[in-house]
């Protein structure tokens, strides 16, 4: 059986490949995608018998792909959303994981396809679930690796993102650091932004994380942040009349 997996957390994706290959050995995984530009340019190319595919890719919804490219294979959703998006699902006849993925929901997914995806193909109302998402698309969760454990943190527990070198860290209220997989571009493209601001090149923080704001030379604002920020976060004079904004919405 040739699979598909679309997912833009590499982490979660080389988990998912590594569960997929050590215990379903008729699988064999041939394609491995992380964005709707890479996937819809590799299903031209390229025909496989099921698909695993994240909701949220890394350049928008993965239902974005379903408008250029005819996908005849069947597709199980995997999200990282809260259980109400689980009722989404249930409603449109649809196969989903919710994150993070074990051995035994796999299994069970897989069943479900052998049992029934083979049989016929099921109806799926793609636009109710288009339309879901839209309006809840942000990310929730965030996959984090620890040893050979994937766990996830909520967003919402998250006092700011910072870069330092090549990595991303989430610096959690309680004051626990997490290094994650994801570049703070991309974390601009999938979080909230009512509830984030990226008040410099490495920094995005939430706006309940600010402990106080100062006026500082040349127009620009310096910002203290709750957990304390090692090092001094200095909002540039273009962006602070945005970033007042933001404050006072």
């Amino acid at each position: 059986m040739k699979v598909l997996i679309a997912e833009d957390e590499r982490l979660s994706r080389n988990h998912l490949k590594t569960e997929l290959t050590q215990h379903f050995p008729d699988i064999s995984v041939i394609g491995e995608t992380a964005s709707v530009k890479s996937t819809i340019d590799w299903l031209k190319k390229n025909r496989v018998d099921l698909i695993f595919m994240d909701i949220q890719l890394s350049d928008g919804l993965s239902f974005e792909i379903f408008k250029h490219v005819s996908i005849e294979a069947p597709i199980i959703f995997t999200t990282a959303y809260d259980k109400y998006a689980i009722q989404a699902f249930q409603e449109n006849s649809i196969g989903y994981l919710l994150k993070p993925i074990s051995r035994a929901k796999l299994k069970s997914a897989m069943d479900k396809y052998k049992n029934l995806f083979t049989k016929e193909k099921p109806n799926i109302d793609l636009q109710e679930l288009v339309s879901y998402f839209q309006k809840n698309s942000f990310r929730q969760r965030i996959s984090v690796q620890m040893g050979d454990r994937i766990s996830f943190i909520n967003i919402n527990e998250v006092a700011y993102f910072f870069a330092e070198e090549t990595a991303t860290f989430a610096v959690l209220k309680n004051g626990r650091r997490k290094m994650i997989d994801h570049s703070l571009s991309d974390l601009e493209q999938q979080i909230n932004l009512n509830d984030f601001f990226r008040i410099t090149r490495n920094c995005i923080t939430n706006i309940e994380s600010i402990e106080s704001v100062h006026r500082y030379f040349n127009s620009r604002l310096k910002v203290d942040l709750r957990p304390t920020f090692d090092g001094e976060l200095i909002v540039s004079r273009v962006r602070s009349i945005e970033f007042k904004k933001w404050l006072d919405r």
